[in-house]
This record gives C-alpha cells, structure tokens and sequence, in this order.
C-alpha cells in the first residue's frame, strides 16, 4: 500500500474546508441574516407521506438507496418521493420503493409542486448548506423539516441530526434511520440485482473510468496491470468498464489481450450492478463504481489519493476491500505490483 499522506485538501473539499467556498458562505452568511429561524419540531411517530432530497452525483444517489429501503422498512405505509437530478431521475426510478421523483432547478412548476403536496416528513442529507438548499426547505410543504445539524443551515429546518463530521457518507445519509431506531441495521440495495447469485471465480472487473484527473491512470498502468493478472492466471477474464475519454483507452487494451477482455458499454449505471455482481472482484479508481460493487456484494480493490477524509467518508462498507492510496491528490503513483498484491490478498482472503 503507498504511504498515507497527511491530510489533504482536495478541489471536492467540503463546504467547511475548501477556501473555494468563501464566496458560498458569504452568501449564505446574508442569505441566512435575512432568515427567520423554524420553531423546533420533534420527528413525526409514523410518517406516511416523505420526501427526500439527493445529492447530486451519481454515486450519492447510490448511497441514498438504503435510505431509502430503510424508511420503508420502518414505514411499511408510507409513500416515498425524491427530489433529485436530471441526471439521477432514472436511477431512482429504478427503486421499487420510489412512487415519485421531482427534478430541482425544472422551473416554476416544480416549486409549486413542492407546496401543493402535503408531506409529513422532509429529510436533507446534506452536510453542508446552500442556496438552493435553503429555498426548497423554505418551499416544501412538510409537517417536519429534517436536516444534518449545521450552524449555518438548520435554521431553516424544524429538527437537526448531529453527527460527527468525520463519519461515512453512508452513515451520514442513515441518521435519519437512528433517529427513530437507534441500532438499526441498513442493508445494501441495488435495483434488478439478485445479491444471492454465485460469484464466478475466475472473472474479475475492472473500471478505467476516472470522472476527474485526479483519479485517472495512465494506460501503461493498466496494460502493466492486466498483463500481471493474466500472467498469474491464464483463466482469467476480465470485464472492462469505461466512459468518455476512457472508451480509447479500454479499446487499445482490448486489442492488446483480446479473448481475455469484455468491454462492457451501458447507458447507466444501473446496468454495470448485474456485471460486477457476477464477478469476484472489482478493481477501481475512487468512482460510483465504488459504491455499485459494494452494494452487490463484491470485493474491492480502490485507487484513492491522498485525501484522507475522502477515504474516511466513500470507502466500502459492506464488502471486503483493499485501498490503495497514493500522497498525492493524483493516482498516479500508485504502482501495478501494489494493485496486483491486493488483489492476491483479498482472492486469498
């Protein structure tokens, strides 16, 4: 494993750390000035209609699916909307737990929407406030409005969770499950894939696409790295995910060691679940696809940088892992020989 670097900032710092946001909390700071403080409100015993507002990237949405499933656990009766993205709208669709979902920033229609539905419980798993934030918890229609517990952002709420900031992104979104069943168990989820399905020994994963530079390796990495698995196992095969830039990079290796390579093209993320849930092991820069393999039940191997905090918040939490971490805010210095070590290890596990 490389050596773990201090505490790194990185450019997806967290509204309380990166020096980026300082124009972000001056306008919150007037935004909030200009405010009137909700009375405090207690959790509603059984709430039957809820609302609950994503994050906007893809992998936060995947870890918005217990969540989900959690809530309808404890309210069987209940009716679940979600507030979300253009870009995440068809990955919560796919929830069976899911009646509704609402885009945000769609226009005048949405606001009004958002105060002709009376729900009884709104939940923002946010960490961290905004603008907009602030204008839908101001809009929505809710007996009680819940938020992770801030300074600068719960008074616009009637019911503040506190929570370490140091804690899993996961357990984060799940404070609203503690708060009414303090010790309760989430479980992964993942719409259309049956966890229970065997693993196929000799099959393995691998994602090249990166979504950022900092998490890009080069494709002499990758070709160095594939070229040691199947060297320590001829049975190998492997399927390769990529997206976008990556798409050149996934088809020069294909050309390179052809029957032991699948490329795998999908529309969505949902489509990879089934894949990765068939294969032993997942090999990944810190991505979505993180959270997909976790939540089907697959090892991990990670390529993470050395920001400490990010591996803190989006390791793996359900399945068996390896993170490798560089010292850097890049990958790059993470070696093939250390990817291929880990993977040994967890095969071996």
């Amino acid at each position: 494993m490389s050596n773990m670097a201090s505490h790194t900032v990185s450019q997806a710092r967290s509204f309380k750390e990166n020096p980026r946001h300082y124009p972000r909390k001056f306008q919150v700071g007037i935004y909030n000035t200009f405010s009137k403080r909700l009375p405090y409100h207690p959790l509603p015993s059984n709430p039957h209609m809820i609302l609950v507002q994503a994050q906007e990237k893809i992998g936060d949405a995947i870890l918005i699916f217990p969540i989900i499933a959690g809530l309808k656990k404890l309210f069987p009766k209940s009716t679940i909307h979600i507030l979300c993205s253009s870009k995440n709208e068809p990955i919560f669709q796919a929830h069976k737990d899911v009646e509704k979902t609402m885009i945000y920033r769609s226009g005048r229609r949405f606001w009004k929407t958002l105060q002709e539905t009376q729900y009884d419980l709104f939940y923002n798993p946010k960490d961290h406030p905004s603008i907009t934030g602030f204008k839908i918890a101001k809009s929505v229609n809710a007996g009680v409005k819940v938020c992770i517990a801030d300074r600068r952002q719960e008074q616009h709420y009637n019911y503040g969770l506190s929570l370490k900031s140091s804690q899993h992104i996961l357990e984060l979104n799940g404070a609203i499950l503690q708060a009414y069943s303090f010790g309760f168990n989430m479980e992964p989820f993942f719409p259309n894939v049956a966890l229970s399905n065997p693993k196929e020994k000799n099959l393995i994963s691998i994602n090249l696409s990166a979504g950022s530079d900092s998490r890009k390796w080069s494709l002499n990495n990758w070709i160095s790295l594939i070229d040691l698995i199947i060297k320590d196992n001829e049975k190998m095969f492997i399927n390769l995910f990529s997206t976008g830039k990556e798409v050149a990079q996934s088809q020069k290796i294909k050309e390179r060691f052809n029957s032991s390579i699948n490329l795998c093209k999908f529309d969505s993320i949902l489509d990879a679940g089934p894949i990765i849930q068939k294969s032993s092991l997942l090999i990944t820069p810190d991505t979505a696809m993180v959270h997909v393999a976790d939540a089907v039940g697959t090892a991990i191997v990670g390529l993470y940088s050395g920001d400490n905090r990010n591996v803190e918040r989006y390791r793996p939490s359900w399945v068996k892992y390896r993170i490798l971490q560089s010292n850097t805010l890049s990958i790059q210095q993470i070696e093939p020989s250390e990817v291929i070590s880990a993977l040994k290890e967890l095969r071996n596990d």
